[in-house]
């Protein structure tokens, strides 16, 4: 099953206090690809110009298969529906916070000025490789999950983690403060390395959680490491 949604034009702001609110429309950050190449790159709405001047009404937006036949192209966005077995809640543990686009945005501008902060791509490399947040890293969720099966894969990603110790009980002492993400709500790979984590007894204070992934990013039309946008 197969979906197509307006991308509407929205103001993303959060509130700072109770008298003003704070615009966050770009961030630079930047980006390692796998071949150790650096690439700056702006996280923003990667609007086409032309959606700029459709005037949104109700029969504009949730026409039809959600969008008119008239509303151009470059201002709809199609991807898959059916896939994940599950829908993951708002909140995985009382003291992980779950972010949306906004904090995101937030979390990455920080992580410029700090080594104690990680966004995570917590998918397979080849999905990392394709296209990801700008800014994160890759961690593949299993080898967290699995460390008898990934043994250097999980001694090395526990070193980025900034944890300390070979075994039980580890030293979380200069332990990062992490956001993970991966495919959406229904993606089960960023909670599973959450739950992996906190067995260990990573913090959960530390860990922050993107629930809207890679989905949502996209049907917002935020900036990735590849500006290819399938059409199906």
């Amino acid at each position: 099953m197969f979906k197509t949604i307006l991308l509407c034009i929205v103001l993303i702001s959060f509130s700072k206090g109770d008298d003003s609110t704070l615009q966050l429309n770009r961030v630079v950050t930047e980006h390692i690809n796998n071949k150790g190449e650096r690439k700056p790159i702006i996280v923003k709405r990667d609007i086409d110009p032309i959606c700029k001047n459709i005037h949104i009404s109700n029969e504009v937006i949730w026409q039809g298969n959600y969008a008119n036949s008239k509303v151009p192209e470059a201002c709809k966005s199609t991807f898959v529906t059916c896939a994940g077995q599950t829908i993951f809640p708002m909140q995985l543990h009382k003291k992980i916070e779950t972010y949306g686009e906004v904090e995101v945005m937030e979390f990455i501008k920080q992580m410029q000025e700090s080594e104690s902060m990680l966004l995570i791509d917590t998918r397979a490399g080849k999905w990392y490789t394709y296209r990801t947040i700008p800014g994160a890293i890759n961690i593949y969720y299993k080898y967290i999950m699995k460390p008898h099966i990934f043994q250097d894969d999980y001694e090395a990603s526990m070193d980025m983690l900034g944890v300390i110790g070979n075994k039980k009980p580890f030293d979380f002492y200069k332990a990062k403060t992490i956001l993970l993400f991966c495919n959406g709500a229904w993606c089960s790979q960023s909670p599973k390395m959450v739950k992996s984590l906190l067995a260990l007894g990573y913090p959960p204070e530390k860990i922050k959680w993107y629930r809207g992934g890679m989905e949502d990013w996209l049907g917002l039309s935020m900036s990735t490491t590849n500006k290819y946008k399938a059409r199906l």
